[in-house]
């Protein structure tokens, strides 16, 4: 990773231990409150935080349900609980992914639990996925991808159009951002996101991440899509049509906007498929 100037509120005190992780929206630091917790620093490249703007409040809102404890926010930076342990995804990739996709349902059915929270300043599905909507084709985009692409599309709409609860989301729950630590189950990463509940695990149909075969076996995902629209108290259909519609947008996202070819055109088939029965 490299260093770079760091930017947080002084009065933080911390004690920079490590650089941890760096991605496009941010990057994370291990570091030491002057008390002695250790904790995680986020800091984001954009000054409104991209994408996760409203995560933080969500995840405060959880904090009774298995969130990330946040300790302080301000500006791009972003100081949280320090968590030890394994994700879900490295229970999975270790070889126990049936029971990594049970603690997800379970993760979920907790953070979802009556009463829901306040979805008050967080951002819409329409927002979310409005990009699709202007998405374009190269000369070279197959014709099945093509197809596929402006099925999964329509579908995005449809369930825009047809939502009927709004509902707090994290947005991007999957098994790499559910942390098995000593005191439990422990949520990180969210988008903070408000709409249809159906909409909260269909990312997931696409993890773990780096085990494309698992999640791309019929058996399988029909089993997945059972087991998290009963934890969701959503319809399976439902479930598995935005499942398309999320997997078309990541397409869409890494596509720049031009769509040609991507890793995922073939579970994109799979998703609609699976959506039609």
């Amino acid at each position: 990773m490299a260093e770079v100037p760091l930017e947080f509120p002084e009065r933080w005190g911390l004690t920079i231990l490590a650089p941890v992780a760096e991605t496009g929206l941010a990057r994370l630091w291990k570091v030491q409150i002057a008390d002695g917790t250790l904790a995680a620093l986020k800091l984001y490249r954009k000054p409104d935080r991209g994408n996760e703007a409203p995560a933080a409040q969500l995840l405060t809102r959880w904090q009774d349900r298995g969130a990330v404890e946040i300790f302080a926010e301000e500006g791009k930076a972003v100081l949280m609980e320090w968590l030890d342990g394994p994700s879900l995804g490295d229970i999975a990739r270790n070889g126990d992914a049936d029971k990594a996709c049970r603690s997800l349902a379970d993760t979920a059915r907790l953070l979802h639990t009556e009463p829901r929270v306040n979805p008050t300043g967080l951002r819409d599905l329409n927002t979310v996925f409005a990009p699709l909507f202007t998405c374009s084709f190269s000369p070279g985009c197959t014709a099945s991808l093509r197809q596929d692409m402006t099925r999964a599309t329509d579908l995005a709409r449809s369930l825009l159009d047809s939502q009927d609860v709004l509902s707090a989301l994290h947005g991007d729950l999957h098994h790499d951002n559910v942390i098995q630590t000593q005191n439990g189950l422990k949520v990180i990463d969210a988008k903070g996101y408000v709409g249809d509940p159906a909409f909260e695990l269909a990312n997931a149909l696409r993890h773990p991440k780096g085990m494309p075969d698992f999640v791309r076996r019929p058996e399988q995902l029909d089993r997945c899509i059972a087991l998290y629209s009963e934890a969701m108290d959503v319809q399976p259909k439902r479930l598995a049509q935005w499942a398309a519609a999320k997997c078309a947008l990541s397409i869409l996202w890494r596509s720049n906007g031009i769509i040609t070819d991507d890793g995922e055109a073939d579970l994109l088939n799979l998703f609609l498929k699976s959506a039609d029965q």
